[in-house]
């Protein structure tokens, strides 16, 4: 899986994609192109996903400026849908604050409002006990916890993706497994294999990452009243040193099974067009997400 710049896509005449390498080819190779354009292009065509927070952490390792950071931020309506993700995070901080569970809150925002309009003195004194364990002010404090929050809701975005993808990669595996029936196709010393092989490799990334996510509920958890700055950073860079590997995975998964969805709408397609699918394009790639992921399925 390689990185394309689409120099067009129109209904009827498909998607132009080219190489990084190949765009002087094909628009004015101008001085500005060569020397600014191109080389940020081939630093940006070497990051594994473009979710944002993966372009946040991409552009600034890229040293490119960014003027808008807006832009990399999740739409309001995605993180209402991520909102169940996030209570993980906000019911034990809101529970201990506020000594409420009834506030939901389901964007970062929310968090850095909600303690800005704190009232109530034993809600200030656990306010100011929160900030001096976390090393910073009570002036500070909500600008930390937002900031912890969209790292937070980094892990259900990710998870939303694994959960939409999971059931479509048990249907892949069903599909390619059906075509490993025949026996002209089951028997073949290449394609039997390397059929049983790629479902049963696809089947072994869902579970990882379900397991992984399964972990992060385990290690995430903060209990606010007994945190230090240790473990809270403990927590966040946990997340942080996952996020590249998560994104990385996630995304060739979902290029696996658009392509897949595109080509076999319906689940369809003889015994043969499966097989040769799987030899020409499914395959190719997985061993390297395997890679990530063995790396990065680790917790301290």
């Amino acid at each position: 899986m390689e990185t394309r710049i689409e120099l067009y896509r129109e209904r009827g005449m498909g998607s132009g994609q080219v190489a990084i390498e190949e765009l002087p080819d094909f628009v004015a190779a101008t001085d500005d192109l060569v020397h600014h354009d191109m080389p940020m292009l081939e630093k940006i065509g070497e990051m594994e996903s473009f979710d944002p927070y993966s372009l946040r952490r991409g552009l600034r390792a890229a040293g490119i400026e960014v003027d808008d950071v807006s832009a990399f931020s999740l739409s309001a309506a995605k993180k209402r849908e991520l909102q169940p993700h996030m209570r993980d995070l906000t019911r034990p901080l809101v529970q201990y604050v506020f000594g409420a569970q009834e506030i939901e809150l389901g964007d970062p925002q929310a968090i850095r409002d909600l303690l800005d309009q704190a009232e109530g003195i034993a809600v200030r004194m656990r306010l100011e006990r929160l900030a001096a364990s976390l090393q910073t002010s009570r002036r500070e404090l909500p600008d930390m916890l937002e900031d912890y929050g969209d790292t937070f809701l980094s892990l259900g975005f990710y998870r939303h993706h694994l959960d939409d993808l999971a059931p479509r990669i048990a249907a892949l595996q069903e599909w390619i497994e059906e075509a490993r029936r025949p026996a002209h196709i089951g028997n073949d010393t290449v394609m039997g294999p390397a059929l049983r092989k790629t479902a049963n490799l696809l089947g072994a990334l869902s579970q990882s990452l379900k397991t992984r996510f399964t972990n992060f509920d385990t290690k995430t958890q903060i209990r606010w009243e007994r945190v230090t700055i240790s473990t809270f950073n403990q927590v966040r860079t946990l997340i942080t040193d996952h996020q590249a590997s998560l994104a990385a995975v996630l995304c060739g998964l979902v290029v696996k099974i658009y392509e897949w969805e595109q080509r076999f709408p319906g689940g369809g397609g003889s015994f043969e067009r499966r097989a040769e699918f799987v030899m020409t394009d499914l395959r190719s790639g997985l061993d390297h997400l395997a890679g990530i992921e063995r790396k990065a399925a680790t917790f301290a």
